[in-house]
């Protein structure tokens, strides 16, 4: 074997990448152009384009594997997937006897969380204050006043839900 099969020929510096490109067809039109010209003028390069040719064709050929390789091979995937269903995943074993009460436990737990929440949490909820416009927080006379609106329909609230009342005063003089 010579040594120009072993080993690349040097090309020249501004053609190695263009060469490379050029084996592979994935240059452009001008710069294929450009590449062949250069390679009729020029033989190192022309010379790295032939090693190119002769040596990654070797390189590129995969190794071919018998055929029993690929029939152990396959038997033996075949007994690992057999031996994986049979067995089942870790967590499944672990988890097999909870099954038959998991559903049962967890709806108990949510119904008891959610009883907690609603006997617990009614207290803990702070209503949020009403907005109170800006017009009415500029003017003290009139923060006073529209209190005082609110304690009237309070006090209108409360002698509704009383019920109608009679007047004492009024059944004592008759």
């Amino acid at each position: 074997m010579n040594e120009r099969t072993c080993t690349l020929e040097n090309a020249c510096k501004e053609f190695e990448a263009d060469l490379v490109l050029y084996y592979y067809g994935d240059d452009s039109k001008a710069d294929h152009l450009r590449v062949e010209r250069h390679c009729h003028e020029c033989s190192r390069c022309r010379g790295f384009l032939e090693d190119l040719q002769n040596l990654l064709p070797r390189m590129a050929i995969p190794e071919e594997l018998p055929a029993t390789f690929w029939d152990r091979y396959y038997n033996e995937m075949v007994e690992k997937l057999a031996l994986q269903r049979e067995r089942g995943s870790w967590w499944q074993n672990f988890f097999s006897p909870i099954r038959a009460w998991a559903l049962p436990a967890f709806g108990t737990v949510a119904v008891a969380a959610l009883a907690l929440f609603l006997v617990f949490g009614r207290g803990e909820h702070k209503s949020v204050p009403s907005q109170i416009p800006q017009e009415v927080l500029t003017d003290a006379n009139s923060l006073e006043f529209f209190n005082s609106m609110d304690l009237l329909e309070s006090l209108g609230t409360l002698e509704k839900s009383d019920g109608p009342r009679t007047d004492l005063g009024a059944v004592r003089h008759t």
